[in-house]
């Protein structure tokens, strides 16, 4: 067979490059255009393999095409797809002695403007369906009558419109913000949206236009998983009704396009609508929990001071019932917020069918609801409770077992004023939950002060013994002068944690006790091991490992339950090599798990008898590095999250320093 001439060769060369031009320019979707490209690529200059990688909106590289070998390693030559003086991408041939070849000149321009003409019909779609969205939401608001639902109407577009996780109106200026109007964010956490209103966007809506981007690393939002957001001025001035607030999950917000569109339906909502019902429907929304659709806290107040009043003029009764979740702190406390609000959320729905027509439910704080019961007393308003608490079961929905405690107290008698209505429903809440939970507790005079004497009682007892136990703590800690102070250390960096997850005050309180007596135990280890210089041998090993299920047998009468089986499990590790039970991580308490990294942390940067200090970097180093293994990931996370902020907290970071401050 004759070799092929140069001009042979040229010649199928054309044939070919004007094939795969002509496959690109016809594929029907980026990746086929690509895959053809480099298809011939490939042929035409005998490389082994190659791929093509094109530039997304967010400057990432993602692959379209691969072929032939994996590059290993091969030389490789790379050929930028360039548009406009623009990298949209790149071609790469790996091979030995890899020519250069015209060809793939013309190969990588073709392709480049296929990246082009993709990126701009997916432009297109997306301005297509924004403008279609839009068009929705400004129908679905103009089809709402001026009632309170008018502003949730146009939170529940919003959202749906940038795709969000969460909205809510922040009412008047930037500079002079109102009350907040939410979906989907915790009513303590609102005044975290009127931060974003008054500090990250200010500037840019005082000028009317939107604001998008990221939520402030140090926000409570954050907790909730709202990374970014977007915000765009309701009405103009002098009329400005407030700022329109979408949270999202990624830390941009929402892109420019889908930024005009919200300030469209902003200034939609105001014009249609108008300045002034608007005005009169926040009025009316500020008496209403969007989470539950109860009355809130405010309307709670008023209500129940007129059916006192219309109770005595009338010569009725009327209760009150206080009703909580048992279950409901710890699931905060151990950042379940998700299923915190889910069970919220299912009482409420629960609930209403349970009550009559003339009873009026409130929710009067995130966990917590009250139930003003006119014309009610006694037995009647027992069983009105009763019929609620036998009925709620989450178990089928959560997966988690729900109890709840109930208050019930009663108007002219025993409380002859609404304060003390409120107080006794309280009070009456407390025992029920006290006492086990799963119950209802009618207030009564007596029977309270009966609870209140034997429960003194207790809390005496149980403080005198949490007193002689902290002391055995601290004589603990002064067996060596290296670990003077270790317990107050880990007492007070794991507060820190604690209150870095979100955790109520009562609970970091609980925490930090927790801390403090987590090597109460100890006292039952004799002290030549420990402060023994040199390695222990299995026998001693095993009485060290004693020392959690001691301090647990200690503190179990001191009314710590939850405190004791924390201190239990701190030696615990989430690969289950842990002592004294071997957990693993989705059986270890999130508090047990702070008060293992505050433990670690002050134990490596303190002197002891058998090692000196190591510099704090170094040990904050060491538990990131052991988080999964020997620390819960979700507490090393809360850690790295304090240490970004450079708040200077935990201990100095100072390559000299070995003590935690």
């Amino acid at each position: 067979m004759t070799p092929p001439t140069r001009s042979d060769l040229d010649t199928r060369t054309l044939e070919r490059l004007a094939e795969a031009s002509r496959a690109v320019a016809a594929a029907a979707d980026l990746p086929r255009a690509c895959a053809a490209a480099l298809s011939a690529a490939v042929e035409l200059t005998g490389a082994q393999g190659g791929e093509v990688v094109t530039v997304d909106e967010g400057s990432v590289m993602v692959p379209r095409a691969t072929a032939g070998t994996p590059r290993g390693t091969l030389p490789v030559s790379v050929r930028d797809l360039v548009v406009d003086g623009a990298t949209v991408g790149r071609l790469a041939l790996w091979g030995d002695a890899l020519p250069a070849h015209p060809a793939v000149a013309v190969l990588a321009d073709h392709l480049a403007l296929a990246v082009a003409g993709a990126r701009s019909r997916g432009d297109a779609t997306r301005q297509r369906s924004h403008a279609r969205r839009l068009a929705g939401a400004a129908r679905a608001l103009r089809d709402v009558q001026p009632t309170e639902q008018a502003v949730l109407a146009l939170l529940r577009e919003a959202q749906a419109l940038a795709e969000a996780g969460a909205s809510a109106l922040v009412t008047g200026l930037p500079g002079d913000p109102g009350p907040v109007v939410s979906a989907g964010i915790e009513p303590d956490h609102e005044p975290a949206l009127v931060e974003l209103v008054c500090g990250e966007a200010a500037g840019t809506l005082s000028l009317g236009q939107g604001f998008t981007g990221p939520v402030p690393g140090a926000s409570p939002l954050r907790g909730d998983g709202y990374a970014g957001f977007a915000a765009a001025p309701v009405g103009g001035s002098p009329e400005r009704i407030g700022t329109l607030v979408v949270l999202t999950r990624g830390t941009r917000g929402v892109d420019d396009d889908l930024l005009a569109a919200l300030v469209g339906l902003a200034d939609h909502a105001a014009t249609a609508l108008g300045a002034a019902a608007l005005r009169e429907r926040l009025s009316d929304l500020a008496t209403v929990d969007p989470a539950t659709r109860f009355f809130n806290e405010r309307y709670f107040a008023t209500r129940l001071e007129q059916e006192t009043h219309r109770a005595l003029r009338n010569g009725d009764i009327l209760s009150l019932l206080v009703v909580r979740i048992d279950q409901l702190a710890t699931l905060r406390a151990t950042q379940r917020a998700g299923a915190a609000d889910s069970a919220i959320a299912a009482l409420a729905e629960f609930m209403v069918p349970r009550l009559r027509a003339t009873d009026i439910g409130c929710r009067t704080s995130p966990d917590e609801f009250a139930l003003i019961l006119p014309s009610a007393g006694g037995l009647d308003a027992y069983l009105i409770g009763e019929r609620i608490r036998a009925g709620f079961a989450l178990e089928a929905a959560l997966g988690w077992n729900a109890t709840l405690s109930l208050g019930l107290a009663t108007f002219p008698e025993p409380a002859g004023t609404a304060d003390q209505l409120v107080s006794f429903a309280h009070t009456a809440c407390d025992f029920a939950a006290r006492h086990g939970g799963d119950r209802v507790f009618m207030y009564d005079r007596e029977v309270a002060a009966g609870l209140d004497a034997a429960d003194h009682r207790a809390r005496l007892a149980a403080e005198s013994l949490l007193s002689t136990i902290s002391s055995l703590a601290a004589a603990i800690d002064e067996r060596h002068p290296t670990t003077r102070e270790h317990s107050q250390n880990v007492g007070r960096i794991a507060a820190l944690l604690a209150e870095e997850m979100g955790m109520p005050g009562a609970h970091v309180e609980h925490v930090r006790l927790a801390g403090l007596l987590h090597d109460v135990g100890k006292i039952g280890v004799t002290d030549e091991l420990l402060v023994r210089p040199g390695p222990l041998n299995e026998r001693e090993w095993d009485e060290i490992r004693q020392h959690p299920e001691m301090a647990h047998r200690m503190l179990s009468g001191a009314r710590l339950d939850q405190v004791s089986e924390w201190v239990r499990c701190h030696m615990e590790r989430p690969d289950g090599t842990g002592y004294p039970r071997g957990l693993r991580a989705e059986d270890i308490p999130v508090e047990a798990g702070i008060v293992a990294v505050a433990n670690a942390l002050d134990a490596m940067t303190n002197d002891r008898p058998y090692r000196t200090a190591r510099p704090f970097r170094d040990a904050v180093q060491e538990v990131f590095e052991a988080s999964g293994t020997q620390f819960l990931p979700q507490v090393v996370d809360v850690l790295r999250s304090i240490l970004e902020r450079n708040d200077g907290e935990l201990g100095s970071s100072d390559e000299t320093s070995g003590e935690v401050s």
